[in-house]
């Protein structure tokens, strides 16, 4: 009896298995790129600030793999997975539990009409420190007349506002390049020694333009970098995620405080469900212990609760 020839291999099927593998590198690079993309017409912003979410191209390769078949698809796919694990798997892995010897609590959130609501709740979450932002007229008042007793100790410019259960001192506006105050930074007295605290609402970014805001983290990265406060905190809505290319200098002078449960600290929009981490609460000089997300008041933004080591940094 002769032996059964080989089956081969179709044209089409071939050609289906070349494109998949050059989508499997496409994405890899893609991902490991995107702040080389020119930002032409907002590519570049829109790519940079979703660039964790281009890692649900990887089950859908996967899947065409399957339905494929053959080894070079498979090791082509195992590129652009292990870019995003680089990228952003230990980020998606929840922090261990960490002992504070000398903790301090802050809380950030950029509200909407419910202002004090989101001040009762940051409040009742244990926040010592708590900075909100796009305040409206007449909220700063009724905010500070609703943490007078928790929080008696104040300073706001603009729309962004700083209350604090430790006195300030050396307050200070920031107009960041604009012109105009959106944000503000001042010590905040604990009894382990100053805490220099900058509270920020950075500009909208849109695929139509982002200037401002690009200005303002630079201005803010400046202000950082001659800092000589040895104990930093940045907290606010940076209108920015951690890959965006413009967020970078800031990142240079501070770190995240790392996001306490499974996956990224997505928060906003609130509803349907959050997709973009452009909040922040950052450190320099003390160490961040713990994240969390807070669904205060009628904001679409999570508010973030952080708490920090003061011994550490």
């Amino acid at each position: 009896m002769s032996k059964a020839s080989p089956r081969r291999l179709s044209a089409s099927r071939i050609l289906a298995r070349i494109t998949v593998i050059l989508l499997c590198l496409g994405l890899a690079v893609l991902m490991a790129f995107h702040q080389q993309i020119p930002d032409v017409a907002g590519l570049g912003l829109i790519l940079d600030n979703l660039t964790p979410w281009l890692g649900l191209g990887i089950p859908l390769l996967l899947l065409l793999t399957i339905v494929l078949g053959g080894r070079a698809t498979y090791v082509a796919l195992l590129v652009p997975t292990v870019v995003w694990g680089v990228l952003f798997g230990s980020a998606a892995l929840p922090s261990a539990p960490v002992d504070s010897q000398d903790p301090l609590v802050v809380a950030s959130q950029n509200v909407h009409q419910d202002a004090v609501t989101s001040a009762h709740s940051l409040a009742e979450s244990g926040a010592e420190v708590i900075t909100l932002q796009e305040l409206g007229e007449g909220q700063i008042d009724l905010v500070t007349d609703a943490l007078k007793r928790s929080h008696p100790y104040y300073y706001s410019v603009s729309t962004v506002g700083l209350w604090s259960s430790y006195p300030l001192s050396n307050p200070e506006p920031l107009d960041l390049g604009l012109g105009w105050d959106r944000a503000l930074r001042a010590d905040v007295d604990t009894e382990s020694g100053p805490v220099r605290v900058y509270a920020v609402h950075a500009a909208s970014a849109r695929p139509t333009g982002h200037d401002e805001r690009d200005t303002m983290l630079a201005s803010l990265a400046n202000y950082v970098a001659k800092d000589p406060s040895s104990k930093v905190i940045a907290a606010g809505d940076f209108n920015a995620t951690s890959t965006d290319r413009h967020f970078a200098p800031v990142a240079d002078q501070l770190d995240d405080v790392h996001y306490s449960a499974w996956g990224l600290a997505m928060t906003w929009p609130r509803t349907p469900f959050a997709m973009l981490g452009i909040d922040h609460v950052m450190v320099r000089g003390v160490t961040g212990t713990s994240l969390n997300r807070i669904p205060a008041g009628d904001s679409d933004h999570y508010a973030l609760r952080a708490s920090v080591d003061l011994a550490g940094g």
